[in-house]
C-alpha cells in the first residue's frame, strides 16, 4: 500500500506492507461488550476466521519471494511461472483448511455465548487465527521484516538525506514485481507473434497517414469556415492514430472508453451538415462546455469528453476535459489530444491489474488479455507521440503530471473562473480572483453559493461588469459570463446573464467567433442531445 503525503511541500511515498497493519480480527477478545447481539457476534467472529483464511494464503505466497530475495535473478519469467503454480497450490490447501475450520468452528463455537466464544478463539491463535500465527512465525524467521522505513523517507524528505535502504519485505516485493513483469513481456511478444495485429503493419500506418493528408485541407476550410478556428497539427495526428488501428486497437480504445466524436464526425464527410434549424456549432456541445471548448472525443460515463481549447478564438492552447453530469471543472488546457488519450491509457494501466495493487495472485485471462491490448496500443500510440516518454501506469502521471509550482501559485496568465480553466484575459476583476489552479478552492464554493442564492448580489456584480466591459475592461464581463455559463443548471436568468456578458466580452476583446457560438449555444442550450449532424 502506497501514499503519498507532502512534508514541508515536498512529495514523498509512504509505504506500507500488509504485515505492518493491525487487523480486526487479530484481536477478537477485546471486539466485544454485553451489549452486543450475540448471533451478530458470533456471525461476525465466523467472518473474520474466514478472512484469516485469505490473509494466510497471500502471507503463503509472498514467502515465495522473501525466500529468494538473496538470490539471482537469472530467469525472472520462469520465477514468476513457478510463483503461479504455488499460488495454485496454496489457493487449494486454504480452501480445504478454511472449510474444515469452519466446520468445526459451526460445531464447537457457535453454541457458546459470544464472550465464552470469543476467548475461545483469542485462546488458540494457530487454531482459529492461522493468520496472525503465521504473521508470528515468519517475524522469527525474517527479523526486521516489519521494519518501516517510513520514519526514515520523511526524515530523508525534509532534510535532503538519502533514501534509506528497502526493508526485506520490499526487496521481496519488488521481485515479485519485476518477475511478474518478465513474464508478461515475455507472453506479450508470444501473443503479438500469435496475432499478427494489423497495428503492426508500417504500411497500415503510412497509408493513414497519407489519408489524413488528403483530407486535410477541406477540414480545415470547413472548421475555419463555420467556427473561425485554425485546427492544430495534434489533431490531425490523432486522426491518423485512429485511422491506423486494426480491430484489436479499437478494442482497446473501447476498453478505455474512448471514442472520437464532436469534429471528428466531420472528417469522413467535411460537407455534412446539422439538422434542419439547428446551428452546426453546437454539434459535441455539451450543456456547460465554455465557448473556448471544441470537443473531439467521448470518454464514456458521466458525459465525461474532451476538447480543443481556444482561448483567443483562433489558435489552441490545448486539450480540456471533464464530466458533464459530474462534478470537477475542465481543468487546465494543456497537452494535446494523443497526450489525453496516453494520460487516460496510462490510468487505465493502472487499474487493471497494475503490479503496484500488490497482488497476491496470477491475473485473470481476460485482465492480461486487455493489458496486451492496452501495451500495444501504447506502442502505436508512440511511434504519432510521447515516444519519448518510457513510463507507464502511475510512474507517467507522476513524470507528467501539474507540477508542485502549478498547484501552489496557479497558472500567472489565468484568471480563475468556476469552470476551472481560467480565463485568459488582462486587467483585474472586482469580484477577487486568484490565478487558476488546477483544483478548485474555497473561492469556487463561496462564489457559486453567492451567485446562486443572492439574486440582489448576482444582478450588481451583473450590473457592474456590464458597465466596465462598455468602459474597456472586458475581465468582468469574460469571468462573470464564464461562472454563470456554468453554473446555469437551466435557469433562464442565468443563461441570459452568461450570454450577454460572455457576448460583450468576447466582442470587445476581437474574439467574434466565440461570441457566435456562445450565441448559437444559448439558442440551443435545452438539446436533449449533443449529436445535431445529419443521419449518413
Amino acid at each position: 500500500m502506497t501514499g503519498r503525503v507532502s512534508i514541508f511541500g515536498r512529495q514523498t511515498a509512504v509505504e506500507l506492507h500488509r504485515d505492518q497493519v493491525e487487523h480486526p480480527e487479530d484481536i477478537p477478545a477485546l471486539w466485544y461488550s454485553e451489549e452486543e447481539d450475540g448471533e451478530q457476534v458470533l456471525a461476525g467472529l465466523r467472518e473474520q476466521i474466514a478472512a484469516q483464511y485469505d490473509d494466510l494464503g497471500y502471507g503463503k505466497k509472498f514467502e515465495f519471494f522473501l525466500e529468494r530475495v538473496d538470490l539471482p535473478e537469472e530467469d525472472p519469467a520462469q520465477e514468476w511461472d513457478a510463483y503461479t503454480a504455488l499460488c495454485t497450490e496454496i489457493d487449494a490447501q486454504v480452501q480445504r483448511h478454511r472449510a474444515a475450520a469452519l466446520q468445526e468452528f459451526d460445531q464447537e463455537i457457535a453454541l457458546l455465548p459470544a464472550g465464552e466464544a470469543r476467548r475461545r478463539v483469542a485462546a488458540d491463535p494457530g487454531r482459529w487465527l492461522p493468520a496472525k500465527a503465521a504473521r508470528e512465525e515468519r517475524r522469527s524467521r525474517y527479523p526486521g521484516i516489519d521494519r518501516s522505513t517510513t520514519e526514515e523517507r520523511l526524515r530523508a524528505t525534509m532534510f535532503g538525506e538519502p533514501d534509506p535502504a528497502p526493508a526485506l519485505w520490499e526487496r521481496a516485493d519488488r521481485r515479485r514485481a519485476a518477475s511478474r513483469c518478465a513474464a508478461e513481456l515475455r507472453d506479450y511478444a508470444a501473443w503479438k507473434a500469435a496475432n499478427r495485429a494489423q497495428e503492426q503493419n508500417e504500411q497500415v500506418r503510412s497509408a493513414a497517414v497519407a489519408q489524413v493528408e488528403h483530407e486535410r485541407a477541406a477540414v480545415e476550410e470547413r472548421l475555419a469556415r463555420d467556427w473561425g478556428f485554425q485546427l492544430p497539427d495534434s489533431i490531425f495526428r490523432f486522426r491518423a492514430f485512429l485511422l491506423s488501428l486494426g480491430p484489436t486497437g479499437k478494442q482497446a480504445l473501447d476498453d478505455l472508453e474512448l471514442s472520437p466524436f464532436g469534429i471528428m464526425d466531420l472528417f469522413d464527410d467535411p460537407e455534412r451538415e446539422s439538422r434542419a434549424g439547428i446551428d452546426v456549432r453546437v454539434h459535441g456541445r455539451y450543456y456547460r462546455d465554455p465557448p473556448e471548448f471544441l470537443t473531439f472525443m467521448h470518454g464514456g460515463t458521466d458525459g465525461l469528453h474532451f476538447g480543443l481549447w481556444y482561448d483567443d478564438g483562433r489558435t489552441c492552447t490545448g486539450v480540456a476535459s471533464y464530466y458533464n453530469n459530474d462534478g470537477g471543472g475542465v481543468g487546465l488546457p494543456s497537452g494535446t489530444p494523443l497526450e489525453a488519450v496516453r494520460h487516460t491509457l496510462e490510468w487505465g494501466w493502472r487499474h487493471v491489474g497494475d503490479q503496484d495493487d500488490e497482488p497476491a495472485d496470477p491475473m485473470d485471462p481476460e485482465v492480461v488479455a486487455r493489458r496486451h491490448r492496452l501495451r500495444l496500443l501504447r506502442e502505436v500510440l508512440m511511434t504519432f507521440e510521447t515516444g519519448d516518454r518510457d513510463e507507464q501506469g502511475e510512474d507517467y502521471h507522476k513524470a507528467y503530471g501539474d507540477s508542485p509550482e502549478l498547484f501552489e501559485h496557479g497558472d500567472p496568465d489565468r484568471i480563475e473562473t468556476l469552470d476551472g480553466g481560467g480565463a485568459l484575459v488582462d486587467g483585474d476583476t472586482v469580484i477577487e480572483r486568484d490565478r487558476q489552479r488546477p483544483w478548485s478552492g474555497a473561492f469556487c464554493t463561496a462564489l457559486r453559493q453567492e451567485l446562486i442564492d443572492d439574486p440582489a448580489v448576482r444582478e450588481a456584480h451583473v450590473s457592474e461588469a456590464r458597465r466596465r466591459c462598455a468602459a474597456g475592461y472586458p475581465a468582468d464581463a469574460l469571468t462573470l459570463g464564464r461562472d454563470l455559463h456554468w453554473i446555469s443548471a437551466g435557469d433562464p436568468a442565468l443563461e441570459d446573464h452568461a450570454n450577454e456578458l460572455l457576448t460583450m466580452a468576447y466582442r470587445s476583446l476581437g474574439r467574434d467567433n466565440l461570441a457566435a457560438i456562445a450565441q448559437a449555444h444559448h439558442r440551443h442550450r435545452d438539446l436533449p442531445q449533443v449529436h445535431v449532424l445529419e443521419d449518413t
